[in-house]
C-alpha cells in the first residue's frame, strides 16, 4: 500500500514537473511572440510617419527621389554608409541623430536645392520640426527593417501595380479632383488667378516648364515643385512656409494623377 502510494507521488510530481516544464515554456513563447507583436507595431507606426514626412525625398520603399533625396533602402546604405560619413556608434543612432538635427552639408552631391539652404532640415519639435523623439525613434525602426532585403538575406515577391496612363482622360480627371482638393489654396489652374494667391497660376505650366531647369522635362519639373516646393520660386511669391510639403498629403498615385492633369 505505502509503495503504491509512494509511485502515485512520484507519478503526480512528475506529471506536476511535466506541466511545469510546459507552461514555462509557453509562457517563454508568449513573450517572444508578445515583443514580436510590440516591435512590429512600432515598425508600422514607424512606416506610417516614413509615408507623411519622408517618403516624398527618399521614396516610399527607400529607393530614393533622383536629387531630391538619396535612397534609404539599398545595400550600400546598409554596409558603407557609416563608413563614409565616419559615424562611430550604430546605423541606427546615425539615421536618429540625422532625422534629429537635420544635415546642414552634405557628404554627396546636394540634394534638396540650390545650395543655399540645409540638404535636410532639423525634424525634432524642439528644433524648430514636426516629430516627437519616440516618432523619430519608430521611423529609424521602419528604415532599418529594409535591412534584410536590401543586404539580399530576404527576397519578397513584387506586386504588380497598375500603371497610370497620363493620356487616359480618367487620369486626368482624377488629378483635377485632386488639385481641387489640395492645391487651390495657393495655386489657380486656369489663366490669370487671383494676386493674392500664395503661388502662382498654373495654366500652361507645362509649356512654361520646359527648359527651365536644364535636363529636366516638365514632368519632372512639376514634380519636383510639389515635392519641394523651394526648388525653384518665381519673383513676386513668398518663400513657402517652413514644414509646407505639398507632396506629403499626396500618394504617389494621387501625384501622378496631378502632374497628368497640369500636363494636359
Amino acid at each position: 500500500m505505502i509503495q503504491r502510494a509512494m509511485l502515485a507521488a512520484v507519478a503526480s510530481a512528475a506529471l506536476l514537473v511535466a506541466s511545469l516544464l510546459h507552461v514555462v515554456s509557453g509562457e517563454a513563447e508568449r513573450l517572444q511572440r508578445d515583443a514580436a507583436s510590440r516591435a512590429g507595431a512600432v515598425i508600422e507606426r514607424g512606416a506610417t510617419l516614413y509615408g507623411l514626412h519622408c517618403r516624398t525625398c527618399h521614396g516610399s520603399r527607400g529607393e530614393g527621389v533622383g536629387q531630391l533625396g538619396p535612397a534609404l533602402g539599398d545595400g550600400q546604405f546598409f554596409t558603407k554608409r557609416l563608413q563614409e560619413v565616419g559615424w562611430q556608434s550604430t546605423l541606427r543612432e546615425y539615421v536618429v541623430s540625422t532625422t534629429t538635427h537635420g544635415r546642414l552639408m552634405g557628404t554627396r552631391p546636394i540634394y534638396a536645392g540650390n545650395g543655399a539652404t540645409a540638404v535636410m532640415p532639423p525634424w525634432y519639435e524642439e528644433q524648430g520640426g514636426m516629430l516627437r523623439s519616440d516618432e523619430i525613434a519608430a521611423i529609424a525602426d521602419f528604415v532599418l527593417n529594409w535591412q534584410a532585403t536590401a543586404t539580399g538575406q530576404l527576397e519578397l515577391k513584387r506586386l504588380a501595380l497598375p500603371e497610370q496612363n497620363p493620356q487616359d482622360p480618367r487620369t486626368i480627371a482624377r488629378g483635377e479632383q485632386v488639385f481641387k482638393k489640395h492645391c487651390l489654396r495657393c495655386h489657380e489652374a486656369a489663366k490669370g488667378g487671383a494676386s493674392a494667391l500664395a503661388g502662382p497660376p498654373l495654366a500652361n505650366i507645362a509649356t512654361l516648364a520646359n527648359g527651365r531647369r536644364e535636363g529636366m522635362t516638365a514632368q519632372d519639373y512639376i514634380r519636383e515643385s510639389i515635392l519641394i516646393p523651394a526648388a525653384y520660386r518665381r519673383e513676386g511669391y513668398a518663400a513657402p512656409d517652413k514644414g509646407q510639403d505639398c507632396g506629403a498629403v499626396l500618394t504617389e498615385s494621387e501625384l501622378a494623377a496631378v502632374i497628368a492633369f497640369l500636363s494636359r
